[in-house]
């Protein structure tokens, strides 16, 4: 096995009772024996699907130009920032893995997203660094939201902090932004055909902005590909994308479930929730199927909370509400720093002042404290959230990553974009498209030509 990430299911949901009278253990089985040809069937429709990010060999090719062109341009232009103008897929993936790896401390090449056309967030957008670049990504060039923040920073009043490189990564060929590329001469990288933008953080797309930043992009990369190998070519029964997806599925049709909530431990961690709720929503919410009827596009609907914060927020509806839920709660086991509350040797003077001041005690009540680190803290508070959740019989997985390493947040990502595509043909739906979506900017569109 590949040990870049363990998938436990707890006992509350392999006992559970489905619809029909059997356990989840028994249903799942059932499902499993049913679809043991599934990632046959999902090969199957590599001419009419963008499958490319199975491809790992093409992506490895990608990061190598991606990483030598951010080489180049630290060497060549000693740019020390980068400013990404994207959204959704061109912008999710690479925060995610970026919020997961970076350290203050350590970091020498910065990345900044502007990612929505907020007003606040266009104005006071900080352009205090010593040395920009600025990345642009659209396939087509004309995506409302990334060019109109594109053309505010190139427009008279951003564009003297943005004298250094431009780079592109559009389409290979044609589209309004490729064409400005070429005119201006900008370097540009590809965003490949077989790729759609949800599942596009191991391309250029988003292997460009992580290599500027310093991420071990190979190493991603790596995780994925030994992901994807030991998964794919073991019994299905230990493929943990399969898990993930005959789980929520069998939860869904034929149980209460109607939403999956991604409780995240660990702020570096927590934006990985914000990719998969893109991934899942506008990947499996479709009414057309792939058989030529028509369904109500249900699926389960993502919602992400933060632990511990949403302890204090949320919990009481996850205890107490509606049982229409299924809980996998995401975390590290390794911290890379993890520091002490408060020492074991700390000892100040019972009795005096210090500068004025009362000195400083420790309540008896707190002492239970001294010695922890606060990593300590937060999986305590982890497993008392799951252990309550479990003694009510709510449906709860985990899924926790070894150490917070480039390898295991690939794996992590591919399991997911995996788990997708098998829930898409459960749910019997094309898991790469999104009509929905695409109507909503036909009408922005129209509505700001018109006025």
């Amino acid at each position: 096995m590949h040990n870049l990430l363990t998938l436990n299911l707890t006992e509350a949901l392999t006992t559970r009772r489905l619809a029909d009278g059997a356990t989840f253990a028994e249903a799942f089985a059932r499902l499993t024996e049913e679809n043991r040809d599934i990632h046959a069937r999902l090969l199957s429709h590599k001419d009419e699907w963008p499958l490319g990010w199975l491809d790992l060999d093409t992506r490895k090719i990608d990061a190598s130009n991606s990483g030598f062109l951010a080489k180049k341009i630290w060497e060549q232009s000693w740019l020390d920032t980068l400013v990404v103008a994207g959204i959704g897929g061109s912008a999710l993936g690479a925060q995610a893995v970026y919020s997961g790896k970076r350290k203050a401390k350590e970091e020498k090449h910065n990345l900044i997203f502007l990612d929505n056309i907020d007003p606040f967030q266009v104005e006071s957008f900080p352009l205090n660094w010593s040395h920009p670049a600025l990345n642009v990504i659209s396939k087509s060039g004309t995506t409302l939201e990334t060019m109109a923040g594109f053309l505010s920073l190139r427009s008279e009043k951003f564009a003297e902090a943005y004298e250094g490189q431009i780079v592109a990564t559009t389409d290979k060929h044609k589209g309004v932004l490729r064409e400005w590329a070429d005119r201006e001469g900008w370097p540009t990288l590809p965003v490949p055909d077989d790729v759609g933008g949800r599942f596009s953080v191991f391309t250029p797309v988003g292997l460009f902005p992580l290599a500027f930043a310093g991420v071990d992009i190979d190493a991603l990369l790596d995780g994925a590909a030994t992901w994807q190998t030991s998964a794919t070519e073991d019994d299905l029964l230990r493929n943990e994308a399969w898990q993930l997806a005959a789980l929520h599925y069998l939860l869904h049709t034929q149980s209460t479930a109607r939403m999956a909530v991604h409780y995240i431990y660990g702020d570096p961690l927590v934006l990985l929730g914000d990719w998969f709720r893109q991934l899942w929503a506008e990947s499996l919410a479709k009414r057309n199927r792939l058989d030529g009827t028509v369904g109500d596009g249900a699926c389960l609907t993502p919602v992400v909370a933060r632990g511990t914060t949403d302890q204090h927020s949320q919990n009481q509806l996850y205890m107490e509400g509606p049982d229409d839920k299924v809980y996998g709660f995401v975390t590290c086991a390794k911290w890379p720093e993890d520091p002490v509350v408060v020492g074991e040797a700390f000892m100040p003077p019972k009795q005096g002042a210090i500068n004025g001041s009362p000195t400083f005690q420790i309540p008896p009540e707190l002492e239970y404290l001294r010695g922890r680190t606060f990593g300590e803290l937060l999986e305590a508070c982890r497993l008392g959230t799951r252990d309550a959740l479990c003694e009510l019989g709510r449906p709860v997985y985990e899924v926790i990553l070894p150490e917070l390493s480039e390898r295991s947040i690939g794996a992590y990502m591919q399991m997911w974009m995996l788990a997708t595509a098998y829930a898409g043909l459960l749910y019997n739906v094309n898991a790469f498209d999104q009509p929905g979506v695409e109507r909503s900017k036909q009408l922005a569109m129209e509505r700001l030509k018109r006025s």
